[in-house]
């Protein structure tokens, strides 16, 4: 498959599913599913109806009352589980899930919009680029209004009310993953592991998932396994229990943010054994280290590739130094939380803080694998770019076919002289003569001058043959491992090329070619730019540098 059509195949693939997405999101609003499991009619399960409500819990705290009259909301009032309240303005009760609502709202209307952009967007990267940024802020508010919601509730009741927003939450971020893999093959599918593993660290640590999986395992009718393996590990529920109260991240987050507003000094209290001070220190920085972890690493899913000189995709060395620098961070704040609630007999430790562990060790082992990996990756990815390099008959003939001017300058080289007899009829005179020679750099010997004589009826004198031995070609220029592997017409040919220039203008991205140095850069820069120097190279040069290139 060709570059183009390996494009084509690219863009088709990403407006495709670009649509799956917007038909998702649009489905959001009309599919029932809002409010299941609350008590509410399947004909009123409807997001839209509720828009109305929505937007005058939202305004109200700024306008002192509905912007729309109750007649046109139609007796559909905010559901119980909507009823989280902030005051991240001062003095002001912001409604969270009622702004983000209406953040998917503008979402939503933008996604319609971004149609066109992606389906007839001219540029590569226009239509991806597009559909990422539709397809990440939704997913962002989403993620922003769940958690919320579990804050204000608990995670079933959060999945059970906003079931219609979950279903699309998850349908969409499979988009993602698709899109990811088909952009950035093997790269995708490691960051999609990446994102799945720190997002199910996320979960496990901060959320009662305990209970969630024993919902779901009693409406499978299976409960009896989750129970039986936290039996046999001798391990409790959620992160950890004190007092017997099984207690997740989130509920001690919600215990030491409530006991720093009303300022009091809740995480590090003097009474308090200092391994339990410490267990609050950790569970502070297991949220910041996991939710920066999930959020890095869903950038890192919808993010482009980056590309060297030479085309091939980057292996990003960098971002794998600092993805093992954040996971080792956060295994550690785990492992020590992990130790103290071992340590303090007091408190019992959970099977989620366990599950937490696993997954971030699973991030990575997988990090360590990615940058051992690089090297290997770097070598494949120039053996693909210059596979794609195909020589042609029509194109770059073999020396054999074609010679080219390598010595001489602009002009060609004059073809060698031809001597031969002249005759005359009878009574004539005879002189061999000779055609000069123009080519400097054909070493030529003077020819005998021969008298006129005059003959009668008898044949010409026989001239004697000459032996002509063109000067030998000398390169007295600079040379190193590569340019001794060149004839000396190749190293001269090369020469004009590139060190002294003399055959053109090299283009600007061009790399100096640095005699005796490794010009990692310069030799995948040739063929880069193969179509400016098709005129200018031999076939014989060209073949020589491709398997240069290769051998390195």
């Amino acid at each position: 498959m060709t570059t183009v059509n390996t494009k084509k195949s690219i863009k088709t693939a990403v407006v495709v599913t670009y649509i799956i997405a917007v038909v998702l999101l649009v489905a959001a609003w009309f599919v029932p599913g809002f409010g299941y499991g609350q008590g509410t009619e399947l004909g009123d399960m409807m997001m839209f109806w509720y828009v109305p409500a929505i937007i005058n819990a939202f305004l109200y705290p700024f306008l002192g009352k509905d912007l729309i009259p109750a007649s046109v909301a139609g007796g559909h009032e905010l559901p119980e589980f909507m009823t989280f309240e902030s005051q991240i303005i001062p003095g002001t009760d912001l409604h969270i899930p009622a702004l983000m609502i209406i953040v998917l709202l503008v979402i939503t209307v933008l996604a319609l919009i971004f149609l066109i952009p992606v389906i007839a967007g001219k540029k590569d990267r226009t239509g991806t680029v597009c559909a990422y940024i539709i397809e990440g802020a939704a997913i962002f508010a989403l993620a922003i209004l769940f958690l919320m919601s579990a804050w204000e509730t608990n995670l079933s009741t959060t999945a059970e009310g906003y079931l219609n927003l979950v279903c699309v939450f998850a349908a969409i971020l499979v988009v993602i993953f698709v899109q990811s893999i088909i952009e950035k093959k093997s790269y995708g599918v490691a960051k999609m592991f990446l994102f799945l593993f720190s997002a199910a660290a996320f979960l496990f640590a901060m959320f009662a998932v305990d209970n969630f999986i024993v919902l779901v395992l009693e409406k499978m009718g299976i409960e009896n396994i989750w129970t039986s393996a936290q039996d046999a590990l001798k391990l409790n529920d959620s992160l950890y229990v004190e007092g017997g109260v099984a207690i997740s991240g989130l509920t001690a987050m919600k215990a030491l943010v409530g006991g720093m507003l009303r300022g009091e000094n809740v995480i590090w209290n003097a009474d308090n054994a200092i391994t339990l001070n410490i267990i609050n220190v950790c569970v502070l920085a297991t949220f910041a280290l996991l939710a920066l972890n999930l959020l890095i690493d869903f950038v890192g899913l919808i993010s482009g590739n980056k590309y060297g000189k030479d085309g091939a995709i980057l292996p990003h060395k960098g971002g794998k130094i600092f993805g093992i620098v954040r996971y080792a961070l956060a295994l550690a704040v785990l492992l020590v939380l992990e130790i103290c609630l071992i340590v303090d007999k007091s408190v019992g430790i959970g099977v989620c803080g366990c599950f937490a562990t696993l997954f971030v060790l699973i991030n990575l082992v997988i990090d360590i694998i990615r940058l051992v990996r690089v090297p290997a990756q770097k070598r494949a990815a120039s053996e693909h770019k210059q596979s794609n390099i195909q020589f042609v008959d029509d194109g770059i003939t073999t020396q054999d076919e074609e010679q080219t001017d390598l010595i001489g300058d602009e002009a060609p080289v004059q073809p060698y002289p031809v001597f031969t007899e002249a005759q005359t009829e009878t009574t004539t005179e005879t002189t061999a003569v000779a055609q000069p020679v123009a080519d400097e750099q054909l070493a030529i010997s003077t020819l005998p001058a021969y008298d006129t004589v005059e003959t009668v009826n008898e044949e010409p004198a026989q001239a004697e043959p000459y032996v002509y031995t063109p000067r030998p070609v000398v390169y007295n220029g600079p040379t190193d491992e590569f340019l001794d592997t060149l004839t000396t017409e190749e190293k001269i040919e090369f020469s004009k090329v590139f060190i002294d220039k003399t055959k053109g203008t090299l283009p600007s991205n061009m790399p100096e070619y640095e005699v005796g140095g490794s010009n990692d850069d310069f030799f995948p820069a040739i063929f880069i730019n193969l179509g400016r120097f098709r005129a200018m190279l031999t076939s014989g040069l060209l073949r020589k540098i491709y398997k240069h290139l290769n051998s390195k």
